[in-house]
């Protein structure tokens, strides 16, 4: 199955997925606003494993747009029309999880400086895509290897701007909304 057909509708799961991370994220939210101070460590690397980025989203999205964002895949669950946020945001933390892999991969193989040869990268593109259930190719790999401007945020939103046929620019501030020109 190619990467865009994969990611072409979110599954009932997928959404099931997103509607408990942001049920986490508010009540994380709330919990903070209300003096209880920073979840413990243990809690939010469950949440950064399960989602990453889900930490940036976190510190960076008003309560309102993690309130807005709930409700509206709460709504699609109920048989609404998902909106193209939230496909992007099941590619981002599958392409992201798959990114993560390959780099702890390549920090045990040393190629990260040494340079990454055909048969590691189709080797490591193999597993990665065993370990998240995603086509993986040996371009990504290399992308990962030597990510742009050094962020693997960068390759992450690259490829997906390939291969869900959206800029990666617009993908990245509709997901994690900055107020800097400059992106990733």
């Amino acid at each position: 199955m190619s990467f865009g057909a994969r990611f072409a509708s979110p599954t009932t799961e997928e959404l099931s997925h997103l509607a408990r991370k942001y049920d986490t994220l508010a009540d994380l939210r709330k919990r903070r606003e209300d003096g209880g101070g920073v979840a413990p460590r243990g809690e939010l690397l469950a949440l950064a494993r399960e989602f990453p980025g889900a930490l940036r989203e976190l510190d960076t999205l008003p309560r309102a747009e993690i309130e807005r964002r709930r409700a509206e895949i709460r709504a699609a669950l109920s048989g609404g029309s998902p909106a193209p946020w939230m496909t992007w945001l099941i590619a981002y933390h599958a392409t992201m999880r798959a990114a993560l892999f390959i780099k702890g991969r390549l920090a045990r193989s040393r190629a990260q400086r040494a340079g990454v040869s055909d048969e590691l990268a189709r080797e490591i593109a193999r597993d990665a895509e065993r370990h998240v259930s995603l086509p993986i190719d040996e371009s990504f790999v290399r992308a990962v290897a030597h990510p742009p401007a050094r962020r693997v945020n960068a390759a992450v939103f690259e490829r997906l701007g390939r291969e869900l046929g959206v800029p990666a620019d617009e993908m990245w501030q509709a997901l994690f909304p900055t107020r800097r020109a400059t992106r990733f």
